[in-house]
């Protein structure tokens, strides 16, 4: 068990309320409980938006705790799975690509910690909120459209927002990127503002999300989707010399396979800025303080649960469990 970094501890204040005493083995996500239709709709529901209401908080709290778990054993077994010694010992690409998407699985289960899910709903899911809009005499304005929506839930309103993402034009992965770094950066400002922080904790936690911030937009990369962008160029245009024949190689190239299992360093001793020149560090590095962050979050609110065991015990924590067994 890792030793819960003070990063972690300063986000303790923007966890989604109650989501901590969520225990035992969930497996219904927020799709599913939507299926179910146990909730009510007040306002009638446009083409790109619409509430659906709850009395009864556990139910969706249970559906973020399914998603959280199984997408953070997706991170975890995307980075156990990197060839440490690959078959050519300049060979880098996969070790770029699964880097990416364990970030970016992680990256999903941090947003979904502080009470914002990113997912495409679909037809079924459609016609249940207009079924129930219906029934409470809202019919929707106009047909719900379908796609990308971002999920937010409040607990003590007993509110499900539901928006559609209008940047899914740029893809999924670049309108989610945008919607995580807003997210940090709202947290980087309001931290500042945090009484129960010490001013050396807030500031050093700030900073330390402003330079995630800083990477995810480097490049001039406008939606904060310049890890997206490093991976697409990787795995469809094959630059960077990271498959054979490997010409223009950098020598730095060697230190990526040393930096593999930083993600189970403390994230504030992960360096971000200290890589002018070296674009694939760079990107990794970024990668792995968003995965321990993930992971500082799983085993922070994990010893936080008080009824029953963890519903983090059954995701990540436990496939660690099975990684340090087999060694």
């Amino acid at each position: 068990m890792i030793e819960v970094s003070p990063l972690a501890e300063a986000f303790r204040p923007f966890w989604l309320g109650g989501l901590n005493d969520v225990s035992g083995h969930q497996r219904k996500e927020l799709k599913g409980w939507i299926n179910d239709e146990n909730f009510q709709v007040y306002e009638a529901p446009t083409e790109s938006s619409f509430i659906l209401n709850v009395a009864e908080p556990l139910p969706v709290l249970q559906a973020y705790a399914a998603e959280i778990s199984r997408i953070s054993i997706a991170s975890v077994e995307s980075m156990a799975s990197i060839l440490a010694t690959p078959p050519s010992k300049k060979s880098v690409a996969w070790l770029i690509i699964q880097t990416y998407y364990a970030a970016f699985f992680a990256a999903h289960t941090i947003t979904r910690t502080l009470g914002t899910s990113c997912l495409p709903l679909e037809p079924i899911q459609l016609r249940s909120v207009t079924k129930i809009s219906t029934l409470f005499g809202q019919r929707p304005t106009s047909p719900i459209g379908g796609g990308l929506y971002k999920v937010v839930f409040d607990p003590a309103n007993g509110k499900v927002q539901c928006s559609q993402i209008k940047s899914m034009k740029a893809g999924p992965h670049e309108a989610f990127w945008k919607l995580f770094c807003e997210r940090i950066d709202d947290v980087a400002a309001k931290l500042l503002e945090l009484p129960a922080l010490t001013a050396k904790t807030a500031q050093g936690a700030s900073s330390k999300l402003s330079e995630i911030s800083s990477n995810l937009r480097f490049n001039n990369s406008a939606l904060a989707s310049w890890l997206s962008s490093v991976r697409n160029r990787v795995n469809y245009d094959h630059i960077w010399a990271t498959w054979y024949p490997y010409f223009q190689r950098q020598v730095y190239y060697d230190e990526l396979v040393r930096h593999v299992d930083d993600w189970q360093l403390d994230p504030m001793e992960i360096d971000l800025v200290s890589h002018q020149g070296k674009d694939l560090r760079r990107f990794q590095a970024t990668c792995n303080v968003i995965i321990a962050l993930s992971q500082n979050f799983a085993e922070d609110m994990a010893k936080r649960c008080t009824v029953g065991k963890s519903f983090h015990e059954f995701g990540s924590l436990a496939f660690r469990r099975l990684l340090r067994q087999s060694i």
